[in-house]
């Protein structure tokens, strides 16, 4: 009997509906006297079926041999596999159902000893989606917890295209959820969390504290995935047991994977993160200066970052060397403005939005009026397009 054979034989007896949901990649590789070794082509998938139906495959391969066999699942990555498929040879694209940042993945993530588990742990569930489930983050504000999702994110995108990955804050999920109540479509809203993705990326689910109903559909979103085998890794600014007010069933299946904690940076490695988020910003900063950012900006990096953002762009506006005087003299002016005005989200936005602008305008040689005139011309062209990529990605 040949591998196809046998293959045939296989399919013909297992339930259609299962069949065409998990061994449409199927191989027979080859056939020993104790066990068959196959093939399937997607690694989350080859962990699901030989933990979900082993057994039946091994039980059913043993009626049409005659003998005991074993089922052995081995992975093949799709340009190793030796099934021949019509039409052309081409890179297959993941279907894309959230954007992850690009700058955020794990080469430019820096480690140190307050978050070197945390690191290892979400390249390990990227790399063994499934194996550690689930995978709970948690640390203060801003200190690198939503670039170890993204991280995870483009790392799957990267290496695992055929795996759907969703990436949504509790936030965004809470709207979701109240939307497709008001336009009575639960049922999509189900199908879409817990059918349609293979790997559910949670940011701030502390947000969800005192949301009953919410936290109930992520409840049964939760086990809904789990007991497929699919990933979820969850993000929270505090423990699973500090969550307030959260379901006890909820908080236990938390505690049930990998509860991994990000902490504040020592100051060796605060100052790795400068250097690496003004190499990321094109910007050159000596010693001097990544020390005087490291001794002035507490542990918040989103804070480190928003100042090397601002001596950049002030380089640009004004040709200015970045030295300790200039870091001195824009840390000065920021923190008077900060007793001036206001320090909303949104004035910081505007204050971002303009020194943006005005960096493009000079890069550009061009007036206000000429950048935002109806003319297609394609330098002015050209700098609109920067100006918007500018703003979507360092405007927020």
């Amino acid at each position: 009997m040949t591998n196809e054979e046998l293959l045939e034989l296989l399919k013909a007896r297992i339930n259609h509906n299962t069949w065409e949901q998990w061994f449409t990649s199927a191989q027979i590789l080859d056939i020993q006297e104790k066990k068959v070794i196959i093939g399937i082509g997607n690694l989350f998938v080859k962990d699901f079926i030989a933990r979900k139906y082993g057994s039946l495959v091994s039980n059913t391969l043993s009626d049409i041999l005659s003998r005991k066999i074993t089922a052995e699942f081995t992975f093949i990555p799709a340009d190793q596999s030796t099934k021949k498929k019509a039409g052309p040879l081409i890179k297959e694209r993941p279907l894309k159902l959230s954007d992850f940042n690009p700058e955020y993945t794990f080469n430019s993530f820096v480690i140190g000893e307050a978050n070197r588990v945390a690191y290892y742990s979400a390249l390990e569930v990227a790399n063994n989606p499934g194996k550690y489930n689930p995978l709970f983050i948690y640390g203060d504000v801003a200190l690198g917890k939503t670039h170890l999702l993204h991280a995870i994110g483009n790392h799957l995108m990267e290496n695992s295209p055929d795996l759907k990955v969703m990436y949504v804050t509790a936030e965004e999920f809470m709207n979701d959820l109240m939307k497709s109540l008001r336009e009575e479509k639960m049922d999509d809203f189900r199908e879409r969390y817990r059918k349609k993705i293979d790997i559910l990326l949670i940011d701030d689910v502390q947000f969800l504290i005192g949301k009953d109903m919410a936290q109930g559909e992520l409840f049964h979103t939760f086990n809904t995935l789990f007991n497929l085998g699919k990933q979820i890794i969850i993000c929270s600014d505090r423990t699973p047991e500090e969550l307030a007010t959260f379901h006890p069933r909820l908080i236990s299946r938390f505690e049930m994977g990998l509860v991994v904690n990000v902490d504040e940076p020592d100051k060796k490695t605060k100052l790795k993160i400068a250097k690496k988020m003004a190499e990321m910003s094109s910007l050159y900063l000596s010693d001097d200066v990544v020390s005087y950012l490291v001794e002035n900006i507490d542990n918040n990096l989103r804070r480190l970052r928003g100042l090397i953002l601002n001596l950049f762009f002030h380089s640009k506006v004004t040709g200015e060397k970045v030295n300790i005087e200039t870091v001195k003299k824009l840390y000065s002016s920021l923190k008077a403005h900060k007793k001036n005005i206001p320090q909303t989200k949104e004035t910081l936005r505007v204050l971002k939005k303009n020194l943006i602008l005005e960096a493009v305008i000079k890069e550009y040689n061009l007036t206000r009026e000429q950048l935002f005139s109806p003319t297609r011309k394609k330098e002015i062209s050209e700098a609109r397009q920067i100006l918007s990529f500018m703003l979507k990605n360092y405007g927020r």
